[in-house]
């Protein structure tokens, strides 16, 4: 007899939406992460766009790779953030990789990965985490502020498929 996998969860309601979700360690991370950014930082719920989809085929191989939530101000994709358990560090590439293909026109400048208790600030055109810690995170004031040279640059063609490749690797193995 098969088990309905909705049932294999507990599930909470989202801060975001207020929908039911699946209780999941990638999801109690974003919730965290929503409410922080909301309550602390003054974000608004407006401000969110979840479960961004990236496709990518590699070799044959189809994956779908997701990002958790986007900033997106005055239709600009300002930053991105990831969650998941394990080190933060580790993950940096992958998430730089999701940063840079999310957008079609340019890349979002900005991301973020977290775990329940750490996070990086992640400056996505130059690769390099600026800061770690829940603190490091801009509030949406600082964030508007780091956004006044609009627009980003634009991914090369060249790096389309290094950064699909990139993703693909951190979205499947790890």
């Amino acid at each position: 007899m098969a088990v309905d996998p909705e049932i294999l969860f507990v599930k909470k309601p989202c801060f975001i939406t207020g929908k039911l979700v699946p209780d999941t360690d990638r999801e109690r991370i974003r919730q965290k992460l929503a409410r922080y950014l909301v309550d602390e930082l003054g974000y608004r719920l407006s401000d969110f766009v979840l479960d961004r989809e990236i496709h990518i085929e590699i070799k044959g191989c189809k994956v779908i790779a997701c990002v958790d939530m986007s900033v997106v101000i005055d239709q600009r994709y300002l930053m991105i953030l990831r969650g998941g358990p394990g080190s933060v560090v580790t993950r940096e590439a992958g998430t730089v990789s999701a940063a840079r293909l999310l957008v079609p026109d340019y890349i979002v400048p900005w991301a973020v990965q977290a775990n329940l208790f750490d996070a990086a600030f992640i400056d996505v055109k130059k690769k390099k985490a600026l800061a770690y810690g829940w603190d490091a995170i801009p509030s949406r004031k600082k964030l508007l502020e780091l956004a006044q040279n609009w627009p980003p640059p634009k991914l090369p063609e060249n790096r389309i498929p290094i950064e699909r490749q990139i993703l693909y690797s951190y979205d499947t193995h790890g």
